[in-house]
């Protein structure tokens, strides 16, 4: 690590305090309220599929509901392609076992199905258990039903909305510098981005390379990297190498390298930490930006 003078004033004087501070500092969460769903995003998904659904409530409370779902395809065969929707799958093609074998439903978007095709519809969508959900009046209304699929689904997606949290909150603290001091930053910055605005030549590993950001003061050209982990796991010792191996490629004396990283998740990975920690010059978290450190760094030209 490069040691900074802005390190006294928070009771850092030695490389084990600099890593002691780093790891008693991190956060356990950094989720704002808009973390759990995205709203927005469910509610236009759900929007683009209404009609659709509003058909299908038809089938609702129905004793026949194999012959009436099989009057909707023919009449509506614009429903097909949403019938895995509603057992939360994305896609129009699901692989079943069945009988030692393996049997292929195919949901795709025609403009008519043959007898056969419409038959197999029915039949997966029966055998799923879906026609029973609907018969028995479990879903009052597909529509609303169709909401919470997607707020199911979109649980999925909060993995990277932990990233892009940890992005836009450092990017609040690299914004509010550079306005400061008239600097300049890319956001996803790539080489040829930086070549483009920057005029300044960086080394990376690959030439599709993005960094988080790239801050550019004048002297000095800063790539930062950002991630959270606030979760462990094995990948935690391979990401600090990475990083590790990526320091020495594009640090240079006019190329600066900083790692902002936080989430107790590293508590499970200390040593591989602390090599990466102490092969760079910096690894920092968001309390170490609240306290001046990324300030510090890129004002100073370190």
């Amino acid at each position: 690590m490069k040691y900074i003078e802005k390190y006294k004033s928070i009771g850092v004087f030695s490389d084990n305090d600099a890593f002691d501070y780093l790891l008693s500092n991190l956060k356990d969460t950094i989720r704002t309220y808009d973390f759990f769903v995205a709203w927005d995003k469910v509610l236009s998904n759900v929007c683009q599929i209404e009609v659709v659904l509003n058909i299908l409530n038809v089938l609702i409370g129905k004793n026949d509901i194999k012959v009436r779902l099989k009057e909707l395809i023919k009449q509506y065969p614009e429903i097909v392609p949403v019938i895995p929707f509603l057992i939360a799958v994305r896609g129009t093609t699901i692989k079943v076992a069945d009988m030692g074998g393996e049997i292929t439903y195919s949901f795709s978007k025609k403009k008519s199905y043959s007898e056969e095709q419409i038959d197999n519809i029915i039949t997966f969508a029966e055998q799923c258990g879906l026609l029973k959900i609907l018969q028995d009046k479990n879903i009052k209304n597909l529509v609303d039903y169709a909401i919470g699929v997607e707020v199911g689904l979109d649980t999925n997606a909060r993995k990277n909305r932990s990233g892009t949290a940890m992005e836009n909150l450092t990017e609040v603290y690299v914004k509010s510098i550079c306005d400061k001091y008239s600097f300049r930053y890319l956001s996803q910055a790539t080489a040829a981005k930086i070549k483009q605005e920057f005029g300044k030549d960086i080394s990376t590993d690959k030439a599709d390379r993005h960094f988080d950001f790239a801050l550019d003061t004048g002297d000095m050209l800063y790539l930062i990297e950002v991630n959270y982990y606030g979760s462990g796991g094995s990948k935690l010792k391979s990401v600090a190498g990475e990083f590790s191996n990526l320091y020495s490629l594009v640090k240079n004396e006019k190329t600066g390298f900083i790692w902002v990283t936080d989430g107790e998740g590293w508590q499970t990975a200390k040593r591989p930490l602390r090599e990466t920690f102490d092969i760079t010059d910096f690894i920092i978290n968001i309390n170490m930006i609240e306290q001046g450190l990324l300030e510090e760094i890129v004002t100073k030209g370190l």
